[in-house]
């Protein structure tokens, strides 16, 4: 039978955060909605692992609550569900054009932690908080997609495909990294 622990909250250096104990065979730090997180293998101290990382987590920790402060000043879009739809259709057929792929479908949920997702049978899924977000995110995030359907994974043809279209698309990941803090956390 397996064996599940709860996690443990604790504090360092005036940060709170939670203990998980995992069968991993290296201890991690992660961040989630604002929380510190260790996760560590059994028998492993969490503060020990804390301390001989100290400088960098203290340092993403900073870095990641900057972030915070800044996602909370970004501008929230509210699209008519109409409008929205209907420029996701411009964008997916002007793209898939481009790209010269087929889609079958475009759905629409509310995701956890991405944006999008595609399948190999072109079904694109978007996430619903992409409402929220202005339309050239949107329009990055149908070509990103899209793009899945020529090549699988993240690699450089992939990215080189990205930056065809949208050169800037390091600085788009990041402004979409920090609507993700304020809409998906």
């Amino acid at each position: 039978m397996k064996r599940i622990e709860k996690p443990v909250n604790m504090e360092f250096e005036g940060i709170s955060f939670e203990v998980i104990r995992r069968r991993v065979r290296y201890s991690r730090v992660e961040f989630r909605e604002s929380l510190l997180r260790v996760i560590v293998p059994r028998g492993v101290d969490p503060l020990k692992v804390l301390e001989e990382n100290k400088i960098s987590i203290l340092k993403k920790y900073r870095k990641y609550m900057g972030q915070i402060e800044t996602a909370r000043e970004l501008p929230l879009k509210k699209w008519d569900e109409g409008e929205f739809t209907s420029f996701v259709s411009y964008y997916t057929a002007k793209y898939a054009a481009l790209l010269k792929v087929k889609i079958k479908e475009i759905k629409y949920r509310k995701m956890k932690r991405r944006w999008g997702s595609c399948r190999t049978d072109g079904i694109i899924t978007l996430n619903r908080c992409l409402l929220r977000v202005p339309e050239h995110l949107v329009a990055y995030i149908v070509y990103h997609e899209l793009a899945h359907l020529v090549v699988r994974g993240h690699n450089r043809k992939f990215k080189a495909i990205i930056a065809s279209e949208f050169p800037d698309y390091r600085r788009l990941d990041k402004e979409l990294h920090l609507y993700g803090l304020k809409l998906l956390s």
